[in-house]
């Protein structure tokens, strides 16, 4: 959603992060505010509630988009400059699982190092770690290349597509999390141009999506 009053809301990562399905009021420590908002609270005057950016800094000062949030502010204190702790009166919109904090927690000290990390975690919140921490890094790939699927931890679709991200992109990769997500990665943007090959473990219909657009599939046991 894209709105007048949208704004980036930045804070650190930390354990404790989010909220619990009915636990409220969620609380965030050290939010760097944009500048008119925190002129506003340091003055007191009126704030109207608005959608903003949620995003976890890491250890190296990269921002990742986590969620939306409803700033409808029930308190707040400062740390000075433009940093202060905010009591909201909303959760989250759409936030992570509790599953999800250890794969944060990996990924704030950077991209994983190796590949098939994610068998140990959630696959689900893998994917949408592995989505939001995707970074364009310089154009597409050539056609004619061979993408190999590790197959050894995948047991389903959500695996498979945790595998076949890090086939294309290297450890942490993304590269779909469903059939029209895939499809779009087929069209570009996403670090492979078709066509070319997959070669691994086949699910349940990503062969026609593959053939659609010009990738051959070699289904391997």
């Amino acid at each position: 959603m894209t709105t007048g009053h949208e704004r980036s809301l930045n804070r650190d990562f930390r354990p404790g992060w989010g909220c619990s399905p009915g636990q409220e009021p969620l609380r965030l420590r050290r939010c760097t505010l944009p500048a008119e908002l925190n002129e506003r609270l340091r003055t007191r005057r009126k704030i109207q509630p608005a959608l903003f950016f949620f995003e976890t800094v890491d250890r190296f000062g990269i921002e990742t988009e986590l969620s939306l949030v409803q700033l409808d502010i029930a308190g707040w204190s400062s740390h000075g400059g433009n940093q202060a702790d905010l009591v909201l009166r909303e959760p989250l919109h759409d936030p992570p699982s509790p599953a999800a904090r250890p794969i944060w927690q990996l990924w704030s000290a950077g991209r994983p190092p190796v590949a098939n990390l994610w068998a140990g975690h959630d696959r689900v919140e893998w994917l949408r770690a592995a989505l939001a921490h995707r970074r364009a890094e310089g154009p597409d790939r050539p056609p004619g290349r061979v993408y190999r699927v590790d197959g050894a931890h995948v047991t389903d679709v959500t695996s498979y597509y945790c595998a076949l991200g890090e086939a294309v992109n290297g450890p942490g990769g993304y590269f779909g999390w469903n059939l029209d997500a895939l499809a779009d990665c087929l069209r570009g943007g996403f670090g492979a141009t078709p066509p070319f090959t997959v070669v691994g473990p086949e699910v349940p219909h990503v062969r026609e999506v593959f053939e659609r657009a010009g990738v051959t599939l070699r289904a391997t046991p």
